[in-house]
């Protein structure tokens, strides 16, 4: 495989094309991960491949192994790797956009019928059309490795959305609810501090129990996986603590008004009180030019 990617990288095939190809064909790294463009960037560079050894970065002399490939091969690929031309530009989560991070959810169905259908759930990027607009998509390569079959545009989602977010925080009801909840959010960093803390005793007394054979390693990777989760929790219950705290105003009229001049980044914290994330499903109508709204399904907290 590692002479195929060499070969293919020399002929001008991009890092990113090789690695959809490799996830596709469910070849992993040998730690048994999927690869990224970065993780099989770290291979190739890598003299060991040459036979030669390193310390601390720097080749220090020949290995005791065969080499993969020559050591010739070995140059002309770093000067491939870094020919500036190959470089691409950074086109993840900007904050220029009001739901890039994680808000939206691709929801492009790959297989699976009825309730048991199986969608992608990658997360979508921000990604602007070849006219200039700013839009949503579902990557196929870098960072999320999608199926890359959805994109939406940028403008009309973030209108519908605001609007539907302050309808909900004008209702009576949730109001009532984030009021109760902003009294009540006595969450601390310290609260958080002494969790992880008895999280990380509890991790350290289950690799204790491990090294003794007390426990098997697939108990372990459990227990450590849970812990993730717990730490996860606690701390995007620290920050909707935080949001609830700094909720800029209670009434519809008096949040309408803040949003208009707030700051992107506190919007998106106001958005984060009540949206857990939207799934956007493939265009009913391609082609359409004004929002389907039966491509999003809203999911609250």
């Amino acid at each position: 495989m590692i002479r195929e990617v060499v070969q293919r990288v020399l002929e001008g095939e991009s890092m990113r094309s090789i690695v959809a190809d490799l996830r596709k064909r469910e070849i992993m790294t040998s730690a048994g991960r999927p690869w990224t463009q970065q993780s099989l960037s770290r291979l190739l560079r890598n003299p060991r491949l040459a036979g030669l050894k390193t310390y601390r970065g720097e080749v220090v002399g020949k290995g005791e192994w065969d080499p993969i490939i020559e050591k010739s091969t070995h140059r002309k690929l770093l000067e491939v790797l870094d020919d500036p031309s190959r470089k691409q530009p950074t086109a993840t989560n900007v904050r220029k956009y009001l739901l890039s991070g994680g808000f939206l959810a691709c929801g492009f169905p790959l297989d699976g019928e009825g309730d048991e259908v199986r969608r992608c759930g990658k997360s979508l990027y921000t990604q602007p059309s070849n006219s200039g607009k700013r839009g949503y998509v579902c990557r196929s390569g870098s960072p999320s490795y999608g199926c890359g079959r959805i994109r939406i545009a940028a403008a009309a989602l973030e209108d519908e959305v605001a609007t539907r977010a302050l309808a909900r925080l004008a209702s009576p009801k949730v109001r009532a609810r984030l009021e109760a909840a902003v009294g009540s959010a006595t969450l601390t960093s310290e609260h958080v501090a002494r969790a992880v803390e008895a999280i990380d005793e509890r991790l350290m007394e289950a690799g204790q129990a491990y090294a003794k054979r007390e426990i098997s390693l697939v108990t372990l990777k459990a227990i450590e996986e849970e812990a993730k989760l717990e730490r996860r929790s606690l701390q995007e219950a620290l920050a909707q603590s935080a949001r609830l705290q700094s909720l800029p105003a209670t009434t519809p009229e008096g949040l309408a008004a803040w949003w208009v001049d707030a700051p992107l980044e506190r919007r998106r914290e106001l958005l984060a009180l009540v949206l857990d994330r939207i799934v956007v499903l493939p265009a009913t109508q391609p082609g359409r030019t004004h929002l389907d709204a039966e491509r999003l399904e809203f999911v609250w907290k």
